[in-house]
């Protein structure tokens, strides 16, 4: 079975913890078949000092990841999201010029542009097509544009199965007029192996420690998990916190860096950030709480990444997380509110003994393991596979007309 994976959101060597989500998935999935790997990659000068775009002129042509192959082939995509309504031709471009051989079925990960280039492929070669989301393509994508909207619901309409990850992003395939009888749940996964508890359970002579993982981006509600370090620190000096991020887009956190200053944070707040996405399981392991203070999350792989490790979680009501925390795993609280997450975070330090390692770990093998998402994934190709041709790709007609 040979599956081509598309999706412009790829780790490379310039930019290496983007997409790490897909990559994982795909290199437990070359277990059960062959894969070719295609990112589209927007094309830009090798400029210093522009961000994200200068990271684009780094990424090479083709790269080797894991023993998989990824080609980077550059297609057209403009800043500030102008001509969007058109990047899904140029992405198709880019795939069809690039692509090593015909697939059996394809599989692009993100609704649009991914998704709906993956569908004209798909009809042109006639195999299935399997979409996967990840939340801000059928969340903020949708809502910025109606044109927007049309083009992503017109990919996912025409795809064989649409996997999702989260109770509300199944709300929002719903809404977007997606079949739900071509809905498959497909949680996002974490390394068993990779992610493991420490030898010893850490102490708490020096103090508890926070740990934060993600974008340096106010959406993540780094600004208030902030403030509620301000709160926690007026009625306990044992608690610190470090912050491991920063991208090419959101820098290194420059000003979360100065408001932790104001607040007099910089004896117990420490800003590391982007580190190698193998050093993050030992800083996992160390913590003693990882929190997750987003404005909204699809999913929330750190807290399973942490709970991997045996560790409680404190999150925010946004979407993914109300499927991920339970009473045994940590605490759920308000976005955008820093007493509560301070009220969260002092609950989970006051009834830490209750947190049992063993179990939150154990509830995390038996859901999110890479290998079991990966099998899952693997048995809805040979599904389709095996159901043959499907309505949606007939010869009478395009795939879609947006």
């Amino acid at each position: 079975m040979k599956v081509l994976i598309t999706s412009r959101l790829y780790p490379s060597s310039a930019c290496p913890s983007r997409g790490t989500f897909v990559h994982n998935q795909a290199r437990f999935l070359a277990a059960h078949c062959e894969l070719d790997i295609v990112s589209p990659t927007p094309w830009f000068p090798r400029l210093p000092g522009l961000g994200k775009w200068s990271a684009y002129g780094r990424v090479g042509q083709c790269e080797l990841r894991d023993g998989l192959t990824i080609r980077y082939p550059r297609y057209l995509s403009l800043p500030g999201r102008r001509l969007f309504g058109q990047a899904w031709r140029f992405y198709l471009a880019a795939v069809q010029r690039t692509l090593p051989r015909p697939p059996d079925l394809i599989h692009a990960h993100l609704a649009y542009p991914d998704g709906l280039a993956a569908a004209h492929l798909a009809h042109r070669l006639q195999v299935p097509l399997v979409i996967s989301v990840h939340g801000h393509d059928v969340n903020e994508i949708p809502a910025a544009n109606p044109r927007w909207r049309t083009l992503v619901a017109a990919a996912l309409q025409r795809a064989d199965r649409v996997l999702y990850s989260s109770t509300d992003v199944q709300r929002r395939l719903l809404e977007l007029g997606c079949n739900p009888d071509r809905l498959d749940y497909v949680p996002q996964g974490v390394d068993c192996q990779l992610f493991r508890p420490a030898p010893a359970r850490p102490t708490h002579r020096s103090g508890w420690r926070l740990l934060y993982v993600g974008r340096f981006d106010e959406r993540k509600g780094i600004g208030v998990l902030l403030e509620s370090m301000a709160l926690l620190r007026q009625r306990r000096t044992d608690i610190a916190l470090t912050l491991i991020g920063g991208s090419p887009v959101s820098g290194t956190g420059a000003t979360f860096r100065e408001q932790a200053a104001r607040r007099g944070l910089e004896g117990c707040v420490e800003f590391l950030g982007e580190l190698p996405w193998d050093q993050v399981p030992s800083r996992m392991a160390a913590a003693d709480v990882l929190v997750l203070p987003s404005y909204y999350e699809s999913f929330g792989i750190v807290l399973i990444e942490a709970m991997a490790c045996g560790r409680p979680v404190v999150a925010t009501r946004c979407g993914g997380p109300e499927d991920l925390v339970t009473a045994q795993t940590g605490v759920l609280v308000r976005p955008k509110d820093a007493e509560d997450l301070a009220r969260g975070l002092a609950e989970v330090l006051a009834t830490y003994q209750r947190f049992d390692p063993a179990a939150i770990r154990q509830y995390v093998e038996q859901r999110f393991d890479y290998r079991q998402i990966a099998a899952h994934v693997a048995s809805v190709y040979h599904r389709l596979l095996a159901r043959g041709a499907n309505e949606n790709r007939r010869v009478d007609g395009p795939a879609c007309q947006p």
